[in-house]
């Protein structure tokens, strides 16, 4: 007669070798990551003065510079405060705007357009008197269709706030987390 017992056994313990490799590996693996760390020790507050507008666009820079703020206010890991007061200041420039068709219709009229935008950034660290960073170029995109008819496409006034929402969230990253 064979028993079947020995071979649920084995498999229950190589189930729960895998079990606990995986949970030690995990519990180690999360030493590693964590929000204490997230910017330079000196740097605790900032200052994000308003973008330089370089393109024809109106009011792209209040746009992405009050993105930019609140992204940074709800991120909370840096106090958002006037030049004078802060530890490092970003200055930043959009130095281009792009609005070109991206695809067209058996007629060759656009159906679709693209909107790209592009950020050149420098962080100043105040306390040490130098860049953390320089002429860093952050690009966002988005795009809309011509025929508005159909609520479901979106505007033009969408693919420039997708464009910003892609900007800032780069910008929050390089600016709070890869230090």
């Amino acid at each position: 007669m064979r028993m079947k017992c020995p071979r649920r056994r084995s498999i229950g313990v190589i189930a729960l070798a895998v079990t606990s490799f995986v949970t030690f590996t995990a519990t180690i693996g999360c030493g590693y990551y964590g929000t204490s760390t997230r910017t330079a020790k000196d740097i605790k507050s900032i200052a994000v003065p308003f973008f330089d507008n370089q393109t024809l666009q109106p009011n792209l820079d209040i746009i992405v510079t009050e993105n930019v703020i609140n992204n940074l206010v709800l991120d909370n890991t840096l106090k958002v405060t006037d030049e004078e007061f802060a530890d490092a200041v970003l200055d930043g420039a959009i130095i281009e705007f792009i609005n070109r068709p991206f695809s067209f219709n058996s007629e060759l009229n656009a159906e679709e357009y693209h909107v790209v935008i592009k950020v050149k950034l420098t962080l100043f660290n105040r306390r040490l008197n130098e860049p953390v960073w320089e002429n860093k170029i952050i690009t966002g995109d988005g795009s809309y269709f011509v025929d508005v008819a159909s609520e479901a496409t979106q505007t033009f006034d969408g693919a420039v706030e997708e464009s910003v929402r892609e900007i800032t969230e780069r910008i929050l990253n390089i600016t709070v987390q890869d230090w």
